[in-house]
């Protein structure tokens, strides 16, 4: 049975109330393309989801629509005009698309070697999309799936946080990650050993489980707020940054190092020829270029297809986050947070589940939430997503009165639901770090160091090294 045939009957079974269809990828064997009509967005969401279930598939594409709904697209038509009618304004041996966590992070690297590297952003600044609007975590390995690139590259780029803070002296702060319970009871058990049980299988070899007293000794502040845990796990890996210093620091250090940054810079078109990348057209102008590095966020899916390549489909998971005033003190030094069953399935899904956090600067972060939206650029807060905010919060004193800051970001995630970085096999020249959603603010250096290393071996194998 191919795969037309095996997300066929997966789909039928689990939707048999839709009239779906699914067709081959014209340009790659493991992707499909699913069609059909959709009774909301939220179902659409979980059609993809559930195609990409299927043993051996790669990724799913989604021509689906939604009853009664416009899905909103980008017209990049006048991006492409303007750029053509201005002609090539420069030349690059690779050109980065995209400058939130990611693309800086590869620029950045990528300035350390004898390239000319040009980075574009649609945006006013770096770090304008969803870089700027998370909770800045660099994530311990407890609640990432195991045998996922996420796992894989959120361990890696933990590690390697330590050198870049060193190097670009931006605020990291390692207060750790305390899961406790209250409860001997089986299913809390149950669910503090699963977190130090997934950190070990993805890497991290420093997570431990605590007995009550352990619990207390790493976190005194447990029992001066009436705590008494029975037992715990400690990830000390987790770390915490403010995501968008950390690209300014990176992206300037690229600019130092010769890397040209173009901002407010849409690319509208990705040039080919005879299956090899010959430049990008931007509203600014045409790049010529061999390499580009689609590190464009949730339009990565377009991006990709501006070059022939389409493969996969992004979707918004909105975000919400408030920010609590200073003189609202964290209630722990560590991120410590109680474990309950209940806490945990009515967490969003497909969401770590946000909580009480705290910033490297002394404020107390809540959130995210995780909502799914048809609309790439819909960052509107709204009241059912601060009342789920506020819910995760076991701060009393950090109340609605003392918020100073909501707003919400738009998460990258792909049908998957797991980091793509590869080079096109069906156009050379075409790299791709996409689907770059939580943990992605901590897996960065991974993903830098990964698609860079990519880059330099297809370089040696041109004959070109850098």
């Amino acid at each position: 049975m191919d795969f037309v045939e095996k997300v066929s009957a997966k789909l039928k079974e689990a939707f048999p109330e839709l009239s779906l269809t699914v067709r081959p990828s014209e340009t790659r064997p493991d992707v499909v393309i699913v069609g059909g009509e959709c009774e909301t967005w939220k179902q659409l969401v979980l059609v993809g989801q559930t195609a990409t279930k299927v043993d051996g598939l790669y990724n799913v594409v989604s021509e689906m629509t939604v009853k009664g709904l416009t899905i909103p697209k980008k017209d990049y038509k006048p991006f492409v005009q303007k750029g053509l009618e201005i002609g090539v304004i420069d030349e690059a041996d690779v050109v980065v698309v995209g400058l939130g966590i990611t693309g800086c992070g590869i620029t950045r690297e990528l300035s350390k070697y004898d390239l000319k590297v040009i980075a574009v952003d649609m945006g006013e600044d770096v770090s304008t999309a969803a870089s700027k609007a998370n909770n800045g975590g660099v994530h311990m390995a407890g609640m990432v799936k195991p045998g996922t690139l996420k796992a894989k590259l959120s361990v890696r780029g933990n590690y390697l946080y330590d050198q870049w803070a060193k190097e670009l002296n931006f605020a990291f702060i390692r207060p750790g990650a305390l899961t406790f319970v209250e409860s001997t009871e089986p299913e809390y058990m149950a669910g503090i050993y699963h977190r130090w049980e997934t950190a070990i299988k993805n890497g991290d070899l420093t997570p431990r489980m605590l007995n009550g007293e352990e619990c207390m000794q790493i976190e005194p502040n447990l029992a001066k707020n009436g705590i008494h845990p029975v037992a715990g796990t400690w990830l000390p890996s987790q770390g915490k940054v403010h995501p968008y210093e950390v690209c300014v620091k990176l992206i300037e250090n690229a600019a130092r190092n010769g890397v040209k940054v173009m901002l407010d810079c849409t690319v509208g078109d990705v040039l080919v020829e005879n299956g090899q990348v010959t430049g990008v057209v931007t509203e600014k102008g045409i790049i010529k270029t061999k390499y580009i590095v689609n590190a464009a966020g949730l339009y990565g899916d377009e991006i990709a297809a501006m070059a022939g390549d389409q493969f996969f489909t992004m979707h918004n998971r909105k975000g919400t986050l408030v920010i609590i005033d200073k003189n609202i003190k964290p209630m722990y030094n560590t991120m410590s947070q109680h474990y309950s069953p209940a806490a945990d399935k009515a967490r969003n899904v497909e969401s770590k589940g946000g909580g009480m956090d705290l910033t490297p600067s002394g404020n107390i972060l809540i959130g995210p939430s995780a909502t799914e939206v048809p609309d790439k650029e819909d960052i509107e807060t709204t009241k059912e997503d601060l009342d789920y905010t506020m819910g995760r919060n076991e701060n009393p004193e950090a109340t609605r009165e003392q918020i100073i800051r909501m707003y919400a970001g738009a998460r990258p995630a792909d049908l998957k639901e797991d980091f793509i970085v590869e080079m096109s096999p069906v156009v050379h020249g075409m790299l791709t770090a996409g689907a770059i959603q939580s943990p992605g603010v901590g897996s960065s250096p991974g993903v830098a160091e990964m698609l860079i290393g990519i880059l330099l071996k297809d370089l040696e194998e041109q004959g070109t090294p850098a």
